[in-house]
């Protein structure tokens, strides 16, 4: 099945149509009648006085509906715009704009009312009268409608996608190499946003290499029917990880809403984790290496498998670790001292970045090396939950999981206290973000003082266990939220007792329990 990108302007042209009542303007805001119909209007309104010889003057007042205040002023904007000079009611009933407009019949030429008055509360409106209260009249609500269809022009549609599709497949290498491979089939979950629409140009090409895809939620609905497009949401994965298995198909994968971020699912429709697919891409990227000294990127929340993989000396790679956030990786992997050596950068949540597609993060160049790896290892007899079976076993990963704290000074003592109990730990290292004056840009640096959460741009404390040998351990990441009184607590072990690792998260909540923390997600 193929999915076009179609133009919601074009759509939106015919709706106009119906909004255009008998006496007023009625229709679904703001699907229909949003701000920018309600600017045109008032351009329009403007140029209707002039041609009839009126003053361009209006006096204007909403009711109480969602949208009526934004509409307002969106007409304000477009009366005005054009040389109109307008007086604002604010919130008014409908009979003091009237009052307005004929008690003050000098002053204004016309009177507008944003209301859709008895209507549901899914639509807004707009009356309109003339100076002294006389109601438009057919042939004024025409004379509007004819000159907003005439402003109300779709912007033309370039179409990127083919283009954008073969530029993706260069860059993954499949241009190179059209040898028959094994067939694979995958799922895609689009969670009903773009990814569906986006990658459709992808898959087309893909036949001809072996690959088959079906999709999950294709359509684009912003009600988001199936819940928020959010690929590490335990629901998501679920779901797809369901359709894999009812489809007998090799991998999942699914993409937020924008469709730049993606999670996956092997053929058992078990969750590979962030860091397995950044070890993934990792190896197969440095397998076709031709850096000296590469340089790779993750986040402090990633897992000890990168470390253990490619943290070594003896790896020949440098594994840097970055603060959360793909502002602040975009940033340090474009400066100067990194970005002729930078090979690949992830974050825990699921976005990939790739020097070699500007810099930015990929949810598709992630999927095709996956379906790549997955292709790699059929043609070996191999299956991918083998491959990723060991790690599995070894490294155990919390997920992300969020405490609802009374305020952000109780924040900042949590932050406090989860240093001081556990920073002071026989053979624990402690780590946070700062700013390294040499780039200008904050760096994830071991902490050998005192932490100091309130004096920090970002307060993030990362504290690290080690057995003596370093073959087991554990580490956790507590990050505050920007908006909210809310920690995000991650947690990882490995090679350790599952009753050690859980008398850790045991102390960790204690902590968060003594300041009356309530675990939310």
């Amino acid at each position: 099945m193929k999915y076009i990108c179609h133009n919601p302007a074009v759509a939106l042209m015919d709706d106009l149509d119906q909004i255009f009542k008998r006496d007023d303007i009625r229709g679904l805001w703001p699907d229909v009648l949003n701000s920018e119909i309600a600017f045109l209007l008032g351009e329009a309104l403007y140029e209707l006085l002039l041609r009839r010889g009126l003053p361009g003057t209006l006096v204007l007042g909403h009711d109480a509906r969602k949208g009526s205040y934004d509409l307002s002023l969106a007409f304000l904007r477009g009366f005005g715009g054009r040389g109109g000079s307008a007086q604002f009611l604010g919130l008014v009933s409908s009979e003091q704009l009237y009052y307005a407009c004929g008690q003050y019949a000098q002053h204004y030429s016309a009177g507008v009312m944003i209301t859709a008055s008895h209507n549901p509360k899914e639509f807004n409106g707009m009356k309109f009268i003339h100076s002294g209260g006389l109601p438009f009249s057919r042939e004024d609500l025409d004379a509007l409608k004819t000159s907003l269809q005439e402003k109300f022009t779709p912007p033309e549609v370039l179409v990127i996608g083919e283009e954008f599709a073969d530029h993706l497949l260069a860059l993954a290498g499949f241009m190179q190499n059209t040898t028959c491979r094994p067939k694979v089939t995958a799922v895609i979950a689009a969670g009903n946003g773009v990814g569906a629409v986006a990658f459709a140009p992808l898959a087309e090409r893909l036949k001809a290499w072996g690959f088959r895809f079906f999709f999950l939620d294709p359509e684009p609905d912003g009600d988001f029917p199936h819940g928020v497009p959010n690929p590490l949401m335990p629901e998501q994965i679920e779901r797809l990880g369901h359709e894999v298995r009812r489809r007998k198909a090799d991998l999942g994968i699914v993409f937020d809403g924008d469709a730049d971020r993606a999670g996956f699912v092997d053929r058992n429709g078990r969750e590979i984790i962030p860091s397995q697919v950044y070890a993934l891409v990792a190896q197969q990227k440095l397998g076709q290496n031709q850096l000296n000294h590469p340089l790779l990127m993750r986040n402090l929340c990633s897992s000890q498998l990168l470390q253990d993989l490619f943290g070594e000396s003896t790896s020949g790679v440098e594994l840097l670790d970055t603060p959360v956030g793909h502002g602040q990786i975009k940033q340090l992997m474009r400066h100067p001292k990194f970005r002729k050596r930078i090979l690949f950068a992830g974050e825990h949540s699921g976005h990939y970045f790739y020097p070699e597609f500007f810099s930015v993060d990929s949810g598709f160049l992630t999927a095709l090396t996956l379906l790549a790896e997955v292709r790699r290892l059929k043609q070996q007899k191999i299956e991918l939950p083998a491959l990723l079976a060991g790690w599995r076993k070894t490294y155990q990963w919390s997920g992300e999981i969020n405490y609802l704290l009374p305020d952000r000074t109780a924040v900042n003592a949590v932050l406090k206290k989860l240093d001081q109990h556990f920073g002071k730990l026989p053979d624990t290292r402690r780590q946070g973000i700062a700013l390294d004056p040499d780039l200008g840009l904050f760096r994830v640096f071991e902490l050998n003082g005192e932490y100091h959460p309130k004096s920090r741009d970002f307060p993030d404390l990362k504290i690290i266990w080690l057995s003596p040998g370093g073959k087991s351990g554990w580490w956790f990441v507590v990050r505050p939220s920007g908006n909210e009184s809310k920690l995000r607590l991650n947690f990882e072990s490995w090679n350790l007792k599952k009753a050690d690792a859980n008398i850790i998260m045991k102390e960790i909540s204690s902590v968060l329990a003594q300041h009356q923390a309530q675990k939310t997600s």
